[in-house]
């Protein structure tokens, strides 16, 4: 099953995925964890992508497609939250970061200009300066930061901006999660074509395919689902898009490294620069734990203890 892109969307994509084409090559020689592209991310400040929710018939549909198609690429940009929250957030500047709660290390913040910081039912914005942050070297996956203190400019947002601003970060959050395990599952089915093992393909052994078949259903389900939320723009959709995904990529990250064998714990290999990124979704906005239980309370709403509601009983009569 698939859908088909109106006009508007499939020009989108079509010059969106040439200026990504380059980048989906895979980096000969890259030995170390994080491959942040700053020429990618100036590429798409400059080409005016990132401001495409501020033009008429687009919205968080399309922001999803494209964060999910970014997401597939080797090389890592922040992109998720400079295109679906910061048309919410005024007119700050680009790249944004999300920091979900305080003293956390906070992915993009040394290259972000604006910061929203998601704690709890708070939502915050502010400026980032290179006093408030401490970059952390030797991390996994992304380049990371800790926020030492709050912005002098932050402030806060309330009501229905700060719902719409946390249900972005969720969709976006979910649709990267969505690309990345597809890319690293399209490097692992290439893997598996070209390594040889007992005179044949990996590939061609059915308990592969088999497992590889499984991993290949719940990433595109883990996509639709992104997909839904975003176009639906629901909060408990988004929050089911997240936790399914979270909850997913465990098993995709698992095969995929299995079935890379030996070569897929090494730096070499660049499968890590996909499912090292996913490690550390699995704890963002709470994990699957958080976001199970905030999915709980959106289903089934909070009410009344039964024991305060057998008391009155009581006392009414």
């Amino acid at each position: 099953m698939d859908f088909e892109y109106n006009d508007d969307q499939h020009l989108l994509m079509t010059s969106f995925e040439a200026l990504l084409e380059r980048h989906r090559e895979i980096p000969h020689g890259q030995h170390g964890y994080v491959n942040y592209s700053a020429e990618l991310q100036a590429e798409l400040e400059a080409s005016g992508y990132l401001d495409l929710l501020a033009q008429d018939g687009f919205g968080p549909l399309e922001g999803a497609l494209m964060v999910e198609a970014a997401a597939r690429c080797p090389a890592s940009v922040e992109l998720a939250a400079s295109l679906l929250l910061r048309p919410m957030l005024g007119d700050v500047p680009a790249p944004v970061a999300v920091a979900w709660g305080l003293g956390k290390p906070v992915r993009y913040l040394s290259q972000a200009r604006t910061l929203c910081i998601i704690d709890g039912d708070r939502v915050m914005a502010g400026s980032v300066s290179p006093g408030i942050i401490r970059p952390l070297h030797g991390t996994p996956a992304y380049p990371l930061a800790v926020l030492e203190r709050l912005p002098a400019d932050v402030r806060e947002m309330t009501g229905a901006m700060a719902e719409a601003i946390r249900r972005r970060a969720l969709i976006g959050m979910a649709a990267e999660a969505a690309g990345l395990m597809c890319g690293a599952l399209d490097n692992t089915v290439q893997y598996v074509k070209d390594r040889q093992q007992f005179g044949q393909p990996l590939g061609h052994f059915q308990g592969v395919q088999h497992r590889l078949a499984e991993s290949a259903q719940l990433v595109r389900t883990a996509r639709w689902l992104a997909l839904r939320a975003a176009h639906a723009d629901d909060a408990q959709a988004a929050t089911m898009a997240c936790l399914y995904a979270q909850d997913t990529m465990r098993k995709v990250i698992n095969d995929c490294h299995q079935f890379s064998g030996a070569m897929g714990l090494t730096l070499e290999f660049p499968l890590h620069l996909w499912t090292y990124r996913l490690k550390v979704l699995q704890g963002e906005g709470g994990g699957r734990g958080g976001h199970g239980l905030a999915l709980a309370r959106q289903v089934w709403p909070a009410r009344e203890p039964a024991d305060n509601r057998n008391s009155r009983m009581e006392i009414a009569r």
